[in-house]
Parts: structure tokens; C-alpha cells; sequence
């Protein structure tokens, strides 16, 4: 009796699951914002969802919408139930589990297997250095559920559309990415309306399911404000544009940029073949998403999948002839075979690169030493620390009175805190008095930072620890 063996899909889907938990694994806790997530989540896990700021000396009290309250207790209890490793190890999984949904859908469909194979290679490459942990990842997965929903849905379902409420009431608990969800059905319900999708038949009750899904985006401590919340990201956006490289546009000179300028190179030689308009039409906003602000390449790959996947199997010769089982059955074990020798590869490879093991962090880009050295001369200081440290901060010095300046939540904080911020570290006129207003007790910068090289000093601050990562100045006693 021969064993059965899995299909091409199972096998790519699988070896590509496993290489970006790998990958996520190699790199550690290179993520910034990981460390305010993960203590927000365990403060909920302990206090239950809270409606102020408890990290910073600067909004400290004021209102915080904690808009991803369920996906930081997620990460909070995977990492104190599993460890750091497998933390990140699933959450890598997760990462590119939203797509590997999509492709798995349209393989379903019908669409053929190279043409899968090709997509999903090329957008598992675009992944590639957003797999991290954090509650995005897991609306990625989300979103993947909500496209491959929409693209088999048919009338003769008669209770699948509406599965898309409990989908909303968890996803906008989650991460603030659901309102994408939100417009994605939305155009899908208009398209609908104009009787270009198969569930024209059913267009009312598609309005009634995406009104039903608006509704059940306020099933969250905010309740109904909380579906104006996202609005922040807009008006935290200009800080955020000139100061936050995720929120900026891509710059086509840097390899990095490079995988997304052949995306759109691929949609426009594409030509939206095959594709229905709905799809078509959401692929275009994902375009314009990426043009604004880099975070948005993830949204942008996921949303081109079906129209890039579409136009290239109906431009390739589909088999006209089923292959010999022998034949079938020896290129199956060949693709096993390949499998085995790329996941080999990656667990003898990746874990040798320059990363993290366990919990510890990566001493060039965090201030490890810095904040060791605080916590013993001053545990419960308030720290004017770099934007993208102040996460790391939180998460070291929380528990002991300590608190930041700002953080990585700038859709928290008032434009005037970011803009002081801004002006503080830059040393512009006037920032002693405006560093004294706000009562800082340390100052932790990168040790090329103009501050900590003179200006700082000259104002009575002393140097208690510098090193290549950090510069950490105390006031002289």
C-alpha cells in the first residue's frame, strides 16, 4: 500500500511557513514596538484593558485607546506560557499565513499550481522583513481570511457572508488594520451593488452584512469611538512622515525598495488579465497605500496576489493531460526531497546570523548596557530616550517607576509633546528650559546625537555610561 503524499501547495505552503518562523526566530526582537506591546499585554492580562497612558511622564493619565488590547494579551500569554523562541517562531508563521490563505484559495479555484508557486515566492519575498511580532501579523492573517472569504463566497452560501461579523468584532480588537477590512468589503459590497460580483443576486443583503460589520467594529472597550480612532494615524501622520521611516515614502534608490517597484512593474505588464474588477480595483489601492508610506507593503503584495495570480495562469498553457502516477509520484518526492534540503539549509543557516538568542536583544541597535546602567543609578527616572527606544525602556524599567518621554504610540501623543520632543534632541534654542518643564531626570541618546556632545553637558548634565549604541547623561549632583 503506498502512502499518500502531499500536494504541491501543502509542500510550498509548508516550507514556506516554516522558513519565515525561522527567519523571525533568527532575528529576534528586532522590533522596537514588541517591548510596549508586550508589557500592554501583560498590564491587561493583569488589570484588564486600561483607558490612560501608564508608560510616559508626558501623557501619563491623559486617554490611550488601546486599539490592539487583544493582540498584545495574545502576545503576551504565547510568550509567558511558550518562551520568547517559540513566540517568535509562530508569530513568523503567522506573518505569512495571510497569504499562503490567498494562494491556497485560488488554487482552489483553479488557478494553475506554477503560477501559484511564482506569486507566492514572490510575495513571501516581500514579507520578508516585515515577519515580526506584533499585532499587525496577525491582521495580516485576518485580511487573508476576509479576501479568500470574498473571492469563493456565492449565492448559494447562505450563511457564509455574514461570517464576516464575528470577524470584525475580533479583528478590530486586534490591531486598528481592520478598518482596511472594512474598505476592502466595502468595495466588494459596491461592486455587488452594481452587479459585478457573483453575489449580485444577494446585493441587499451584502449591504446589510457590511453594515453588520461596522457594527460589530464597536464591539470594543471604545465602543462607537472607537471607529474613529484610526483618524489619529492621520493626524499623528505629518510628525510621523518626517520623523518615522515606516510612515515615508519608498525611496527607489534603496535595494530594500526594489521588491516593490517589481511589484507594480508586474501589475502594470499584467494589465489586471483575468481578474474581476473588485480585485482589480483593491490591487490599484494597495499601490497608492505603498506610495504613501512603506508599513503599507504587506497590505500591497496581499491585495495584488489574486490579479498577479489570475493574469499569469491564463497566460500560461494549462496541462492538457493528466502526467503517469509514476511520474507524478517521482516529481512529488523530488519536490519533498527540495523541501528537506531549503529547511535543512535555513535551521544550520539562519541561526547563525548576526541576531538574538532567547530574550536577549541585539546590543548594536538597542541600549542594552545604557538602561542597565540607569536602572542602577536611577530605576524610577523619567528618561527623554530616542523615539524608537522608548519601547525598550517601557519594558525595562516599567516595573520600577521608570518613564519615558515618548515611544513608539506617536498616535497617542499630542502633536506639541512630538514636536518638543523633536526640538529637545535637536538642541534648537531654548530646549534646557523646555527639557526642565517637562522634569527629566536622564537623557539616553545615540552618542552621535548633538545633544550628548556638548550641549547637554554644558547645561549640567553628566555622562554616566557611553558606549557605540548609547550615551546616557544624568544631571550632575
Amino acid at each position: 500500500m503506498r502512502l499518500p503524499l502531499p500536494s504541491p501547495f501543502a509542500i510550498l505552503a509548508a516550507t514556506v511557513a516554516v522558513l519565515f518562523g525561522i527567519l523571525t526566530t533568527a532575528r529576534g526582537l528586532v522590533d522596537t514596538d514588541y517591548y510596549w506591546h508586550i508589557t500592554a499585554g501583560r498590564l491587561v492580562a493583569q488589570q484588564g484593558v486600561l483607558t490612560t497612558d501608564p508608560f510616559s511622564y508626558t501623557w501619563g493619565g491623559q486617554p490611550w485607546t488601546m486599539h490592539e488590547w487583544l493582540g498584545e494579551l495574545l502576545m503576551y500569554w504565547l510568550v509567558s506560557g511558550a518562551g520568547v523562541g517559540v513566540a517568535t517562531f509562530v508569530f513568523g508563521v503567522i506573518s505569512i499565513s495571510g497569504p499562503l490563505l490567498v494562494a491556497w484559495t485560488l488554487r482552489l479555484t483553479g488557478v494553475p499550481m506554477l503560477p501559484i508557486a511564482l506569486v507566492t515566492g514572490f510575495v513571501a519575498y516581500l514579507f520578508t522583513n516585515y515577519a515580526t511580532i506584533r499585532p499587525q501579523a496577525i491582521s495580516w492573517l485576518l485580511l487573508g481570511i476576509l479576501l479568500s472569504g470574498l473571492i469563493t463566497v456565492r449565492p448559494e452560501h447562505r450563511w457564509r457572508p455574514w461570517l464576516a461579523v464575528p470577524l470584525f468584532a475580533l479583528w478590530a480588537n486586534v490591531h486598528g488594520l481592520y478598518v482596511i477590512g472594512l474598505g476592502v468589503l466595502g468595495v466588494y459590497t459596491l461592486f455587488t451593488l452594481a452587479g459585478r460580483t457573483p453575489m449580485a443576486p444577494r446585493r441587499l443583503e451584502m449591504l446589510g452584512v457590511l453594515g453588520a460589520a461596522f457594527l460589530a467594529s464597536m464591539a470594543t472597550p471604545t465602543g462607537p469611538a472607537g471607529l474613529l480612532y484610526p483618524l489619529r494615524y492621520v493626524d499623528a501622520g505629518d510628525w510621523g512622515l518626517r520623523h518615522i521611516s515606516e510612515w515615508q515614502s519608498p525611496n527607489f534608490h534603496d535595494p530594500v525598495s526594489l521588491g516593490l517597484l517589481a511589484l507594480i512593474a508586474a501589475l502594470l505588464l499584467n494589465g489586471m488579465r483575468a481578474t474581476p474588477g473588485w480585485l482589480a480595483f483593491m490591487a490599484a489601492c494597495g499601490v497608492v497605500g505603498a506610495l504613501l508610506a512603506v508599513r503599507n507593503v504587506p497590505l500591497t503584495a496581499m491585495l495584488a496576489m489574486p490579479t498577479l495570480a489570475l493574469g499569469l495562469g491564463d497566460r500560461l498553457p494549462g496541462r492538457t493531460s493528466p502526467r503517469p502516477e509514476r511520474v507524478a509520484r517521482a516529481r512529488r518526492f523530488m519536490e519533498l526531497g527540495l523541501a528537506a534540503i531549503v529547511l535543512v539549509a535555513a535551521v544550520l543557516i539562519v541561526p547563525r546570523l548576526p541576531a538574538v538568542d532567547g530574550d536577549q536583544v541585539i546590543p548594536r541597535t538597542l541600549p542594552v548596557a545604557a538602561v542597565d546602567r540607569l536602572e542602577e543609578l536611577d530605576p524610577d527616572a523619567r528618561v527623554f530616550a530616542e523615539y524608537h527606544w522608548g519601547g525598550y525602556v517601557i519594558h525595562e524599567l516599567y516595573d520600577s517607576g521608570g518613564r519615558v518621554f515618548v515611544d513608539g504610540r506617536n498616535d497617542m501623543y499630542s502633536e506639541r509633546i512630538l514636536g518638543d520632543y523633536v526640538r529637545i534632541r535637536n538642541a534648537e534654542e531654548g530646549w534646557e528650559a523646555l527639557l526642565d518643564s517637562y522634569g527629566a531626570d536622564a537623557i539616553l541618546l545615540p552618542p552621535d546625537t548633538n545633544l550628548v556632545n556638548g550641549p547637554a553637558q554644558d547645561a549640567g548634565w553628566c555622562e554616566a555610561h557611553r558606549d557605540d549604541v548609547a550615551a546616557l547623561l544624568l544631571p550632575c549632583s
